[in-house]
């Protein structure tokens, strides 16, 4: 076990909400970085939070009520403009030539009406005009929502806008986001990444360019029939397919099989159009095998949700296959694979704005490696496995961040055998889930083998279940269609920060088979909420700032005390 690390008091301030707004410092996910530590994804972009810049705005939060703009929030915190001149300005500490705004503005109808642009300064002088909407927020009513405000319960109110910067802003540059007067009475800043935008990237040896083939890097004309023919030429061929800078309309689905489409850079080589998606072939047809996609952006147009369509960015089945460097936007889910299918590589992927999960492995996936990913603004889980009907298995999700997700949890796995979940950040879950969860639940295959959640980091996460009425663990175990008795279930050294409720929960049928061994946690309800029968092992785990040590709604669970717990006592 690692000697426990308290909070700094940098830490307890900033999630108390008492930062000074003249005071910016690094984020990542609104914790400092040396909290954060090795914990996530490397990402490519500097991150800043709007309520730790300058600015003459209001800084709202910090509050977790569902249905405010303050709760969806990274850190809880944002600033709101209402008055044309008020800005937030960030002092760069690192080079940037592009940033990244989370932001929200007030609905419209039609959504299109209530467009506007923020003006972007360096340094006083005029870098671009960011473009912001409504159109890929504002849900109303419950699961699976709609778009109509009659039916209350608004939420998912953020978006992000990207913008490349006229000029580089230099280290120390002091970069301004101005609300201007337009159609939008108020604008709500989240936070603003920023990075510098690699070189593009030359053609791989032996391409062949989708330009050839009558597709139009202006966006105006389709690429759809253009494209396909490239990838299909390529996959007979096996030469590798070239997406060449610029913005290629895509409106419907491209197959992928047997083939390699790789792009000059995310923010060079863009798919985007009503039902852009990259396929393979349906698993019941065998999947599709050895597919390469990389260095490129998917950016769709859903702006609601319909678990019935075919919406997704990535899809189908891969075998064989590697997904790298991908950002995806505006589209359904991320990335949903659908099993039997085996031998996956996803890294390095930017997945924000869904409305539903960032990226879901489903039913049957075996021997696939998720890492080095960022997720942020998902309509549901951040990160899924979903064992449905058919076991996954061999499983690894690896040095991940996920970010306010809007509903359920950051990181899902639901039934499986030997899945492992490490090295993750999550923060900030919203609603009807917590940080990481393991469910026995929606179909899914008991669990089996061993599962291994180990060195994570969770942060503000958690929630007060609406049905329920009672808190959700910032990492919670729900048995509720079979018993979860069947595997070797080990949780390693957990870091669990100001938890809405408690820190660890099980739920529902007999749970067994559960290992609980080092960690820290700081601040929440407790350390424990036991709601169902069954049996764990708790040790070396330090916890502080907490109400109390064990919330025990179930007496048919016997925890035993493995020793080297500090700051709390597990019952005998």
């Amino acid at each position: 076990m690692r000697a426990p690390l308290f909070l700094p008091a940098l830490l307890a301030t900033l999630l108390a909400g008492a930062a000074s707004a003249q005071t910016e410092a690094r984020t990542m996910a609104g914790l400092p970085l040396d909290v954060v530590g090795r914990h996530g994804a490397s990402a490519p972009f500097a991150e800043h939070e709007a309520e730790t810049a300058f600015t003459d705005g209001e800084i709202i939060g910090p509050d977790r009520t569902f249905g405010t703009l303050a709760a969806e929030a990274s850190g809880r915190r944002a600033v709101r403009l209402d008055a044309p001149g008020e800005s937030v300005a960030f002092i760069l500490d690192a080079p940037a030539d592009a940033l990244t705004v989370r932001y929200s503005v007030p609905d419209a109808a039609p959504c299109r009406s209530g467009d506007t642009t923020l003006a972007v300064l360096i340094d006083g002088q005029p870098a671009g005009r960011l473009p912001l909407t409504p159109c890929y927020g504002w849900f109303y009513g419950d699961y699976p929502f709609t778009n109509d405000p009659a039916a209350g319960g608004a939420h998912h109110f953020y978006d992000h806008a990207r913008l490349r910067l006229e000029r580089p802003a230099p280290v120390g540059a002091r970069v301004e986001l101005v609300f201007e007067t337009g159609p939008a009475p108020w604008v709500v800043i989240d936070l603003a990444d920023f990075e510098l935008v690699p070189p593009a990237n030359t053609p791989p040896p032996g391409d062949l360019s989708v330009l050839d083939f009558g597709a139009d890097p202006t966006g105006v004309a389709s690429s759809r029939v253009a494209i396909q023919r490239a990838l299909d030429q390529g996959r007979r061929s096996r030469r590798p397919v070239w997406l060449p800078e610029g913005r290629f309309r895509v409106e419907g689905h491209l197959t992928i099989d047997k083939v390699t489409l790789a792009g000059a850079g995310p923010w060079r080589s863009i798919l985007f159009g009503d039902g852009v998606g990259l396929y393979g072939r349906k698993a019941a047809a065998g999947g599709s095998h050895d597919v390469v996609l990389k260095d490129l952006a998917i950016v769709g147009e859903v702006m609601d949700r319909d678990d019935h369509a075919q919406l997704n960015g990535v899809g189908g089945a891969l075998n064989r296959s590697r997904l790298s460097n991908l950002f995806i936007q505006h589209t359904k889910v991320g990335v949903w694979l659908d099993g039997p299918m085996s031998d996956l590589t996803v890294t390095g992927l930017r997945i924000l704005d869904q409305t539903a999960d960032g990226l879901n492995l489903h039913g049957g996936v075996t021997n696939a490696v998720v890492e080095q990913s960022f997720v942020r603004n998902t309509g549901d889980d951040g990160l899924a496995a979903w064992s449905h009907r058919t076991p996954n298995r061999n499983i690894v999700y690896r040095d991940n961040t996920i970010v306010a997700p809007v509903l359920a949890n950051g990181v899902a796995i639901y039934g499986g055998r030997d899945i492992t979940v490490s090295n993750t950040l999550v923060a900030d879950t919203l609603t009807r889930g917590g940080g990481l969860h393991l469910g026995a639940r929606f179909d899914a295959t008991a669990f089996a083998g061993n599962i291994f959640l180990s060195d994570n980091l969770v942060a503000r996460a958690g929630s007060i279940d609406p049905v329920w009425n009672h808190g959700v663990g910032a990492l919670w175990l729900y048995a509720l269609d079979p018993p979860i008795t069947g595997a070797r279930i080990r949780i390693e050294e957990t870091t669990i920060l100001d938890s809405t409720d408690a820190a660890f929960m099980v739920l529902g049928k007999p749970i067994r088979g559960l290992t609980i061994d080092g960690g820290q946690i700081t601040g929440g309800a407790s350390v424990l909420q036991i709601r169902a029968p069954g049996e764990a092992s708790v040790s070396n785990i330090a916890a502080e700032e907490i109400r109390s040590s064990v919330d025990r709604h179930q007496p048919a669970f016997d925890l035993h005390d493995g020793g080297g717990n500090v700051g709390w006592q597990p019952e005998p």
